[in-house]
């Protein structure tokens, strides 16, 4: 599926046009290759039949992004993003101006409840180019930037809603602007999402478990002074199983503050 949702892609560029209906349902079964990091094995006799033609099919920019994107690249099932939707409009969150920073193909684009995406206005960012293209292709009206989340450029305070499965990892994100915090990705991710929405205005993320449960408090303060956590749920370590994956992951539904809260008067 994912090789023919390349080729796909490939096709409607080297043609300038747009994808047909039946071509976006192509492309939205592109699921990148978190599920499937052996399809860069050149030496796994069971697999280098398929890394070879990745390699023929791509450029090297885009074969090496591609192989590097498998830690993150695990799509989010349909179920996950409705029930995500569901609580959402049990918060009261009807339409709006929504960002999914780091979309993949925009599976929270697509299953959004047609009389939410009516009325809202798409913003959509993916680090991988190739990914992103899809994404492009498939929801032509949103306005999908090609980049890492640290580079955009969006105005705090400007969004209605932000939503997605934020890249887990022991790593830390090249953003000045939170230098001093020292975030891990997930943590970056969801201060940022929370920076970036309204006051009044809704963060809903799928996160790793060390959000809620590793002993530095120090990502959930900075949460706190910023936001109420008015929902959290675990996902069972097989939520993601078909993605490839065997993680433990939290749901959880901030709710942004009309001003940043006294460090003093946190909630215990």
């Amino acid at each position: 599926r994912n090789v023919t949702a390349i080729r796909t892609l490939q096709n409607i560029e080297q043609e300038k046009r747009a994808a047909t209906t039946d071509e976006v349902e192509v492309l939205k079964e592109y699921a990148g290759f978190g599920g499937i990091p052996k399809a860069f094995d050149k030496i796994d006799l069971n697999w280098n039949r398929e890394a070879w033609l990745l390699q023929s099919m791509l450029t090297e920019k885009e074969y090496n992004d591609a192989r590097g994107s498998v830690l993150n690249a695990h799509y989010t099932s349909n179920p996950i993003v409705q029930g995500i939707y569901n609580g959402l409009t049990n918060l009261g969150f009807n339409r709006g101006t929504v960002l999914e920073p780091s979309m993949g193909v925009g599976g929270f684009f697509g299953n959004m409840p047609d009389e939410m995406k009516n009325g809202s206005h798409l913003y959509g960012v993916e680090l991988d180019s190739l990914t992103g293209r899809i994404a492009k292709a498939i929801y032509p009206d949103a306005e999908i930037n090609i980049q890492g989340f640290e580079n955009t450029r969006y105005l705090n305070d400007s969004f209605d809603l932000a939503v997605g499965n934020v890249p887990f990892g022991n790593y830390h994100v090249n953003d000045k602007n939170y230098t001093r915090q020292n975030f891990l990705i997930h943590d970056y991710f969801i201060a940022k999402m929370l920076d970036q929405v309204r006051p009044g205005g809704l963060v809903a993320v799928i996160t790793s478990r060390g959000t809620l449960d590793k002993q530095d408090s120090s990502a959930r303060r900075y949460f706190a002074e910023r936001a109420d956590l008015v929902r959290a749920i675990r996902l069972p370590n097989n939520a993601f199983k078909d993605a490839g994956t065997e993680v433990t992951s939290d749901i959880l539904f901030f709710r942004k503050l009309d001003k940043v809260r006294d460090a003093e008067n946190l909630p215990s």
